[in-house]
């Protein structure tokens, strides 16, 4: 009995040494809450970091709603280095706080920083890997600090309204796990290219210009946000949009609001090129009319949803072409050529921003319907 209780002590005490715990814990009241990064280039070939983040005082108080400078729960905190490492260690360095990743929602990037290349910043999220990839990515003109401390109006933190855009599908979505992707098809991109309004007149609001194109991990060209509408329908980021265009019968203004889209993509090769078939269903409902057009009319309505299927079929087509003047494999179409034709894949991967320009074609076909007139007052 004597040698059971022996051994049974024994064994908890063996076992207790192995429980060392979580030596490298570190508690929710010793770290600051980064939620979102804004990275500049600086003159001297310097990296400008700015980190926002949630007050640890404040971050319980109040909803959203513009707030005073005193009573916001947010702050910035800021740090230069030779690169983006020791940007964060010199702001670390001067922050009673450990900085912690793992609630950044998104990378605002400075277009001067975008169009020197992306690279390093791929290389730092890569290697944090509390980081999320869901992560979004976007490009700021000009400087991204200037646009780290915008005012908001609704939102708690300036780095939801990015949020909040990408998620309801009103801008391009691009993440880090987007970009890493990219990395093994094509190496192109295109990230959504914004600003803060310089019109005050109209309140504190963000405007968006377009989007951004990217290849071999540098911003190339900018496209205006007629063509990124187009590049949303081609990749899928569309949620509802509103098609605006003159009525045939006296010019006056239709609108269609889209409120469902189906999209498949394929490839082929014909006369030695890669052509891409988009084939697009969409379904809309008038939104609102000041043309006399007869809309119970069935011919009518035929020819409505021709002009519809054009004007998005247009769209599309300008994104494209802005891409292929550009040589950005934007859309990733570099993947479809890996998964079904390995061979050639392997041959043109390594010089396809140029085979992407001489060698792809597109071709759009589109069904549209239109499924209600919507309701009048009489």
């Amino acid at each position: 009995m004597h040698k059971r209780i022996a051994v049974l002590i024994l064994l908890l005490a063996l076992q207790s040494m192995v429980l060392t715990g979580c030596w490298s814990r570190v508690e929710i009241n010793d770290r600051l809450l980064v939620v979102a990064m804004f990275l500049d280039e600086l003159e001297d070939d310097k990296v400008l970091l700015t980190l926002g983040y949630a007050k640890p005082n404040q971050i319980a108080s109040g909803a959203g709603g513009e707030s005073s400078g005193a009573s916001m729960p947010y702050a910035t905190v800021q740090g230069e280095g030779r690169n983006i490492s020791e940007a964060y260690r010199n702001i670390q360095t001067n922050i009673s706080r450990e900085i912690f990743w793992g609630q950044v929602k998104i990378i605002v990037m400075g277009e001067q920083y975008a169009r020197t290349g992306v690279q390093p910043l791929l290389d730092f999220v890569n290697r944090k890997s509390a980081i999320p990839l869901k992560t979004y990515i976007l490009v700021a003109k000009e400087a991204a600090e200037a646009i780290s401390m915008f005012p908001t109006q609704i939102e708690k933190f300036p780095s939801e309204i990015f949020r909040e855009l990408v998620a309801r599908k009103k801008i391009i979505t691009g993440s880090v796990k987007h970009f890493m992707i990219a990395q093994e098809y094509g190496r192109g991109m295109i990230l959504s290219y914004l600003s803060p309004n310089p019109d005050k007149s109209q309140g504190n609001m963000i405007r968006v210009l377009g989007a951004a194109l990217f290849q071999d991990n540098r911003m190339v060209d900018t496209i205006d946000i007629y063509k990124t509408r187009g590049a949303m329908w081609l990749r899928g980021n569309i949620k509802d949009a509103i098609i605006t265009f003159p009525s045939p019968s006296d010019g006056e203004l239709i609108s269609l609001l889209i409120i469902s889209a189906k999209s498949k993509l394929s490839l082929s090769r014909k006369d030695e090129k890669f052509v891409y078939t988009f084939k697009l269903d969409i379904e809309s409902i008038v939104d609102s009319s000041n043309s006399t057009l007869e809309m119970s009319d069935p011919d009518t309505m035929r020819h409505l949803e021709k002009i519809l299927a054009g004007e998005v079929e247009s769209r599309i087509m300008q994104a494209f072409d802005a891409s292929l003047k550009a040589g950005s494999d934007a859309f990733q179409l570099g993947s479809h050529i890996a998964w079904n034709y390995p061979a050639e894949w392997k041959a043109v991967k390594a010089d396809w921003s140029h085979v992407y320009k001489e060698q792809v074609k597109l071709e759009v076909e589109t069904k549209a319907v239109i499924r209600l007139l919507g309701t009048q007052k009489k």
